[in-house]
C-alpha cells in the first residue's frame, strides 16, 4: 500500500463532526514516516515542518488548508483531498465567520461529492452541514437524504438528517430519524446530535446526559482541535443557560474556557451568562474578547444591553448598531437574536421589519424558535390574538427554554409539562 493511501485512509477516520481534527494529521504523519522508513519516501515540507515547529490550531489548520489544496490542485481526480480541504475551511469559517471560507467550502464539497458518490458519506455529512451554516436547510435535507438512501441505517446520516429535520420544524420525521438510531454511546457527534432532539423536545435531563457522556468521550481524546473539545462543554453550558441553571451553566462554560481560552461561542456564552446575573461589567468584558475575533450580532447586543443597564447609552447604541450592521450579513432572512432585540429595544418600524423578515423565514423553517420570533413580533406590534396562535405553536414540543416560558407567559399562553 502506497504512503498516499495510508495518509488517506489514516485522515478520514479523523473527521468527526466536520471540525477536521488538523492536530491528528500531525501524529498520522509522524507515524506514517516512521513505519514507511524502510522504502524511500519524498516529504512534504509542511508536514515535515509541522513535527518540529511549534504553532497553534489555527496555524496548523491553515498550513494543512494550503497542503491539501496544493493536493486537490495537482490532482483533479482526488475527491478526498478536497473533502479534506473543505473540512477544514469549513471549520475556519466556524471560528472567523468567513464568508468566503464557508463558500469554498461548499464547492469543494459538491466537487468531492460528484467525484465520487459510493462510500464517500463524509462528503455527504459535510456538504449539508455547510447547507445547514448557510440556511439552505432544505437543500441540506435533500443531501442528508441521498447520503442515506447510498448507505441506510448509517447512524452519522441518521442524525444529521434528523438535525436538519428539527431546524425545518418536521419534528415527526425528526423522530422517526433520530428513533432509528443504533448508538452505543462512543460517537460523540451523534450524542451531541441526539441531545439537541432530546433539548427541543421537551427532555432536558435526557440532553444533559448525552452531553457529558459525549464530553467523557472528548475529554479522553488527545488528537483533537481544542476548539472541538471545547464546543461540547459550550453545548453544555448552554442547555444549563436556557434552563436557567445559571452555575451549572458556568461551570460548563469555564471549562470550556479552559480549554479552548480564546473561544469565541463559549465567551459569547459566558457574555449572556453575566449578562443574566446582572454583572453588567463580566459581560461587558467576556463580549468584548469574544467580538476582538469574531463580530456575532448575539454577543454585541448582550454588550449593548450590558452598558444600558449601565447608563452608558453611547456605548449601547454604538454596539446596537454593529449588532444591526453584522446582523444584516448573516446568511439566512434573519438572525433572530438581532430579531428579538429590535423588538425589545427598537422603533416601531423596526419591529414591522422585523415581524416581515420572521414570517417571511417561517414559510420554510417552522422550527419553534421561529414561531417564538413571529409569536413575539406579533405581540410587541399589538396582534395579540395571532401572536397567542403562534406562541402555542412554539411551545408545542414542551422546550423548556426560559425565554420561551416568558415570552408565552406574557403572551398569555399556557406552558405544559411534557
Amino acid at each position: 500500500m502506497s504512503h498516499r493511501t495510508q495518509l488517506n485512509r489514516r485522515w478520514m477516520t479523523v473527521i468527526a463532526g466536520f471540525l477536521v481534527v488538523a492536530v491528528a494529521i500531525v501524529v498520522v504523519t509522524v507515524v506514517n514516516d516512521r513505519t514507511a522508513s524502510r522504502s524511500p519516501v519524498v516529504r512534504s515540507a509542511p508536514l515535515v515542518e509541522f513535527s518540529t515547529v511549534a504553532a497553534t490550531d489555527a496555524d496548523i489548520r491553515d498550513r494543512n488548508i494550503d497542503f491539501y489544496a496544493a493536493r486537490a490542485a495537482s490532482d483533479p481526480a482526488s475527491s478526498s483531498d478536497r473533502l479534506a480541504v473543505a473540512g477544514l475551511l469549513f471549520a475556519r469559517s466556524r471560528t472567523n465567520g468567513s464568508v468566503a471560507d464557508l463558500t469554498r467550502a461548499e464547492a469543494l464539497a459538491r466537487e468531492s461529492v460528484a467525484l465520487r458518490m459510493q462510500r464517500n458519506g463524509q462528503a455527504f455529512e459535510l456538504l449539508a452541514s455547510v447547507l445547514m451554516a448557510r440556511h439552505a436547510f432544505a437543500e441540506a435535507r435533500a443531501v442528508a437524504l441521498r447520503a442515506d438512501s447510498l448507505e441506510p441505517a448509517n447512524p452519522s446520516h441518521l442524525a444529521l438528517l434528523g438535525e436538519i429535520e428539527l431546524e425545518l420544524g418536521d419534528y415527526a420525521a425528526a423522530a422517526t430519524h433520530f428513533g432509528a438510531i443504533y448508538y452505543d454511546r462512543q460517537q460523540f457527534t451523534i450524542g451531541a446530535r441526539l441531545a439537541r432532539w432530546y433539548e427541543v423536545t421537551g427532555r432536558a435531563d435526557m440532553a444533559r446526559l448525552f452531553l457529558k457522556n459525549a464530553i467523557t468521550h472528548v475529554d479522553e481524546r488527545d488528537d483533537l482541535p481544542r476548539e472541538q473539545i471545547a464546543w461540547f462543554h459550550y453545548r453544555l453550558g448552554e442547555l444549563e443557560l436556557r434552563l436557567g441553571n445559571f452555575t451549572a451553566a458556568d461551570s460548563a462554560l469555564q471549562d470550556g474556557l479552559r480549554r479552548n481560552p480564546d473561544d469565541v461561542r463559549v465567551l459569547g456564552a459566558l457574555s449572556r451568562l453575566a449578562l443574566a446575573r446582572s454583572d453588567w461589567s463580566r459581560a461587558i468584558e467576556y463580549g468584548d474578547r469574544a467580538t476582538g475575533v469574531q463580530l456575532d450580532p448575539t454577543t454585541l447586543g448582550a454588550v449593548s444591553r450590558a452598558y444600558a443597564a449601565q447608563g452608558d447609552t453611547a456605548q449601547a447604541t454604538a454596539y446596537a448598531r454593529a449588532m444591526s450592521v453584522s446582523a444584516l450579513k448573516q446568511p439566512g432572512v434573519i438572525h433572530r437574536a438581532w430579531g428579538l432585540f429590535l423588538l425589545d429595544h427598537g422603533t416601531p418600524s423596526e419591529r414591522a421589519e422585523v415581524l416581515a423578515r420572521a414570517e417571511r423565514e417561517l414559510r420554510d423553517r417552522k422550527d419553534v424558535y421561529g414561531h417564538d420570533l413571529v409569536a413575539w413580533a406579533l405581540y410587541r406590534t399589538g396582534h395579540g390574538d395571532e401572536a397567542r396562535r403562534a406562541m402555542a405553536m412554539a411551545v408545542s414540543q414542551h422546550t423548556q427554554d426560559q425565554m420561551l416560558v416568558a415570552h408565552a407567559a406574557a403572551i398569555g399562553v399556557g406552558v405544559l409539562p411534557r
